[in-house]
């Protein structure tokens, strides 16, 4: 047989004169694979890019035993996934080295070091069939009747837009959800059961040990296509103080990134504060979770319940007929149990677990030390309790807590391994039911934290567990206590800015000279700090170094900057050449900043320089290293300097490596200069990316140079993808763009046609406008019968402002017979506002009241400014125990309005007991402007031991009323951890006094 019909049709290949594409560049996440397909197309390039012909005729001399086929050599240089044979990529890369005189040998050594990296490098997470739901979180289930296990799935509305999302990322687009709901309401398990629907292949990552947030950090760049990230309790990733900016940058870029999807994450969080509230405010985490949020309900429908009652399954059946309010998740979790067990604990036992509750709401990570546990528990005891308590209490409450509750772990458990892994158990350390956590946390928020606990804290603590309890030792006003807890945290900064700012900023420094003479280098970068906001620059980085000799790497940078905003810039250079060399990419970027002059990224006045070519050499570095913000400052630089095709290489380049909104930010730069041509074509190719915020962009500024038709359709092309604001482009710019009205309305007609629903509200709106509202009335019932109900309320507010009121009631009417009962709220509210209360009150009592807490605010109102005092206030009640806290606080604000503030705190009271801590302070402040200050400094008192940290309030009112020493008593050295203002005390003798004690160095258990 020929050789030639032995190796996938090889032949003699194409003639000497005929010509072939360069095989394109394959895009490839970083990691070995990586690292080989750079190697093997950098060797093709250098090559100049030859023939498949040519390429096997060399092969055939240099390499002649391996005989690889055209069409093995294409898939190799040109396929992402394709690694082919050890001996085929040897013989490849050896021979396109030859073409080039280099040393083939050698290469085909550094490809088959590579290739077998490749094949030993495993990837990421388990296949989807062979992960165990408990140990992706999932809670246990109650056993009964000998039903155990998992009970079956009930799907809710929520687990049918889950699953759409989930089958877009198995259609190949990478996707982002997360689950929001209280304790037990069933997100872990939603999730659970929306992956078993990704086809075979998906792999599913749980970033979970040594620590949650750095294993997240540590294998977030080795994230492959079909690959589902876990993120259960999603604030201990993206909220986490030490590594939540990168990871959340981490996932951005792993969605944005092509060469890696499809990816599918998956998070659960609690709402509220210190949670979800938290991330929305967040400025990455809060544009990483932007619309892609699922609200997990914590009753079931009624009627779904009713289906329950026919289960198979008997644990179901009790479920629904026994479960409180139709909270079946809850009943199946045993939730309702364990708040049992806590309210009818022993004293002994009771203690242990608010000692937990109070642990966790504070900030200790998960896995809870016993010591600490025991210690601080005895805070929890009365006089009576403690002297009553048997010598074996702990072993007795133990016993009590760590039993199952109808099949589920108790009260407080051990951690277990997930099975099937190798890690050694954890030492003598517990977990809190998170019910009981959820549970602690809405009855324990206003509760004073006893000194034991502190004390606990204090010797058993370190690492984040102290880092954290230090923040609401602070928030508490206990200085002493935060101090020293951030001083076994090595967080000496956050110690030593509090002293400075009390005005003790000698003795900080004193001190951080002690703690550095026993080996704590982090003190000395602490130190320099407070030189250099003290203005002693020399001296500060003279600090600086000596941290960095003892060993604080993370000194360097800081060295890097002081010199930079001092003008030494050379000197910089070489500092920030280290903090790369320790592995902080961030230096990379920050050197190039200094280069260029654009160091007033972070808040300094720009510097004009002449070095922009030195900072690229920067920015390459930091790209290379995965640092993919440097291509943007890169991008933008050049752009800036006139240099826009180096700007726009860097722009492709950047989208090679993922980064695929460099495009879209690639046309609108160009868009704005007037090269709207090139602009279209970089549109095109961000569209297919979906970049739709750089794609609006692009349209507002062809918009801007007069080319309305290209602008509607950029803006469409983002209004298809969802971009609100690209819809609203489009009612500005079409009806210019297509030749009025009439042009308009049928490109609406042939946009809805084709689903695009959102063209029938834009139509609506344009008759609006143009006042042809009979036939704009038509078009908004269409597209309310679509389930877009805006452009009803868009007519009733352009006719309301045009003082129709009538006619926008009759708007509201039909965009309520389209199932918005909202429309019912914002008529009355509207009804309201223009003193006709009657009316307004008859359209509150057309919505179905139901508990909800809009309708009974809104109708709390209209009944006030009816004034019908008592039931307004009436309302106010059941619309905060439905779960609007503001309506409370409306209620307090109303009351203090009238005069009445004594009646006012009474609402303020109720607010803070719901929830609202902040409550607390608002009414100190009423009390404080009606002259009551004695009052006042008792809620704001109050508001300290709930953790509002209101000290400078405090000290304001302790001045005023002229009780000067405590004032500065308690400016100076905050409260004690039994709440009174401190004694004066020294930081360098409370650490001399309290360091012997302290065990968090070397204690059993690791207290994070």
């Amino acid at each position: 047989m020929k050789r030639d019909e032995t190796t996938g049709g090889r032949g003699q290949g194409r003639s000497p004169g005929s010509s072939q594409r360069p095989i394109p560049r394959p895009v490839v996440p970083p990691g070995p694979l990586g690292t080989l397909k750079r190697l093997i197309y950098e060797a093709y390039v250098a090559a100049g890019t030859p023939t498949l012909s040519a390429i096997a005729d060399a092969t055939d001399r240099w390499a002649p035993k391996a005989r690889p086929s055209k069409d093995m050599i294409n898939q190799i240089i040109g396929d992402p996934t394709e690694l082919g044979k050890q001996a085929d990529v040897v013989a490849l890369v050896t021979a396109l080295t030859q073409m080039t005189g280099g040393e083939g040998e050698q290469a085909g050594l550094r490809a088959a070091a590579l290739w077998t990296e490749v094949k030993l490098t495993e990837p990421l997470g388990r296949p989807i069939a062979d992960v165990d739901p408990y140990d992706l979180e999932v809670h246990h289930a109650i056993t009964m009747q000998g039903a155990d296990g998992l009970p079956d799935y009930v799907e809710r509305a929520h687990d049918r837009e889950l699953r759409r999302l989930v089958d877009e990322a198995a259609a190949g687009e990478s996707r982002l959800v997360m689950l929001v709901g209280t304790s037990s309401t069933g997100k872990t398990r939603a999730c659970y059961e929306a992956v078993q629907h990704l086809p075979e292949g998906w792999r599913l990552w749980h970033p979970i040990n040594p620590e949650r947030a750095q294993a997240a950090l540590a294998d977030l760049e080795r994230v492959g296509p079909k690959t589902v990230v876990w993120l259960n309790e999603a604030h201990r990733y993206l909220l986490d103080a030490q590594h939540g900016e990168a990871i959340t940058a981490g996932l951005r870029t792993l969605l944005a990134d092509t060469s890696r999807a499809p990816v599918l994450v998956l998070g659960t969080i609690w709402p509220g504060a210190g949670f979800f509230d938290d991330l929305r405010k967040h400025p990455q985490a809060g544009t990483l979770v932007a619309d892609r949020s699922l609200h997990v309900p914590a009753a079931f429908e009624p009627s779904v319940v009713d289906r329950l009652r026919q289960s198979t399954d008997p644990r179901l059946v009790a479920a629904a007929h026994s479960a409180p309010a139709n909270m079946i998740t809850q009943y199946l979790a045993a939730a309702f149990e364990l708040k049992d067990v806590y309210e009818t604990a022993t004293p002994g036992a009771r203690a242990l677990l608010d000692a937990a509750i109070d642990a966790r709401r504070l900030g200790h990570p998960v896995n809870l030390p016993l010591p600490f546990l025991e210690t601080a528990a005895e805070g929890y005891l009365t006089e009576p309790e403690w002297q009553l308590l048997p010598g074996n209490w702990l072993e007795q409450a133990l016993s009590q807590l760590t039993e199952s509750v109808r099949g589920v772990p108790g009260p407080l458990h051990r951690p277990k391994r997930p099975r099937g892994s190798t890690e050694a158990p954890i030492g003598s350390a517990y977990q809190l039911a998170d019910f009981l956590e959820d549970h602690g946390r809405a009855t324990r928020h206003l509760a004073r934290v006893p000194a034991e606990f502190w004390q606990a804290a204090e010797r058993h603590c370190g690492n984040d567990a102290a880092r954290n309890l230090a923040q609401e030792a602070l928030k508490r006003g206990l200085m002493k206590t935060a101090c020293c807890l951030w001083a076994s945290g090595s967080q000496y900064r956050d110690a030593v800015l509090i002293l400075e700012r009390a005005g003790r900023r000698d003795e900080a420094m004193a001190w951080c000279e002690r703690e550095a003479a026993v080996g704590n280098a982090e003190a000395l970068t602490a130190k320099g700090g407070t030189l250099a906001r003290a203005g002693r620059v020399d001296e500060a980085i003279d600090c600086y170094k000596r941290a960095v000799d003892a060993g604080d790497t993370g000194a360097i940078e800081w060295i890097a900057t002081r010199l930079s905003d001092t003008g030494h810039l050379d000197e910089a250079l070489e500092w920030y050449e280290r903090a790369a060399d320790a592995g902080d990419v961030h230096a990379l970027v920050e050197a190039a900043h200094c280069l260029n002059g654009t160091h007033h990224r972070r808040g300094l006045p720009p510097r004009v320089t002449d070095r922009l070519d030195e900072a690229l050499a920067w920015y390459e570095r930091a790209a290379a290293a995965g640092h993919t913000d440097a291509f943007l400052y890169a991008a933008a630089d050049l752009w800036g300097a006139g240099r826009t095709e180096e700007a726009l290489d860097w722009c492709e380049r950047a989208a090679s490596a993922g980064a695929t909104d460099m495009l879209g930010w690639g046309a609108s730069q160009l868009a704005w200069a007037g090269r709207l041509d090139e602009a279209s074509a970089w549109c095109t190719r961000a569209a297919d990316k979906g970049d739709t915020e750089n794609l609006r962009e692009a349209a507002d500024a062809f918009a801007h140079r007069g080319r309305a038709e290209d602008a509607v359709t950029w803006y469409e092309r983002a209004a298809d993808n969802g971009d609100i604001e690209a819809q609203d482009g489009l009612t500005e710019r079409l009806t210019d763009a297509v030749g009025g009205l009439d042009g308009a309305l049928a490109w609406c007609e042939r946009k809805a046609s084709a689903g695009g629903t959102y063209a029938l509200r834009v139509g609506a709106i344009q008759l609006t406008h143009a006042d042809r509202l009979d036939k704009a009335l038509e078009w908004a019932e269409r597209a309310a019968a679509s389930g877009e109900t805006f452009a009803l309320w868009y007519m009733a507010g352009q006719l309301v402002d045009t003082d129709r009121l009538d006619e926008a009631l009759g708007c509201y009417e039909r965009a309520a017979n389209a199932g918005d009962t909202r429309a019912l709220l914002r008529a009355a509210e509207e009804l309201a506002r223009h003193g006709r209360l009657e009316d307004a009150l008859a359209w509150c009592k057309r919505v179905p009241e139901a508990g909800d807490a809009a309708v009974l605010t809104t109708r709390a109102g209209v009944l006030w400014q009816m004034g019908r005092v008592e039931e307004a206030l009436a309302c106010y009640g059941r619309a905060g125990e439905a779960g609007d806290i503001e309506a409370l606080e409306w209620a307090a604000a109303r009351l203090e309005n009238a005069g009445r503030l004594d009646d006012a705190l009474a609402w303020y009271e109720r607010a803070a007991a719901a929830g609202k801590v902040l409550a607390l302070t608002t009414a100190a402040d009423e009390l404080a402007k009606a002259g009551r200050r004695q009052e006042a400094l008792a809620w704001y008192e109050r508001a300290t031991t709930a953790g509002v940290n209101a000290r400078a309030y405090e000290v304001d009112t302790l001045r005023l009323l002229g009780r000067r020493e405590e004032a500065d008593r308690l400016a100076r050295y905050g409260r004690d951890i039994r709440g009174h203002i401190a004694n004066p005390w020294n930081i360098e003798a409370v650490r001399e006094a309290w360091i012997p004690q302290h065990v968090y160095g070397h204690s059993e258990v690791d207290p994070t």
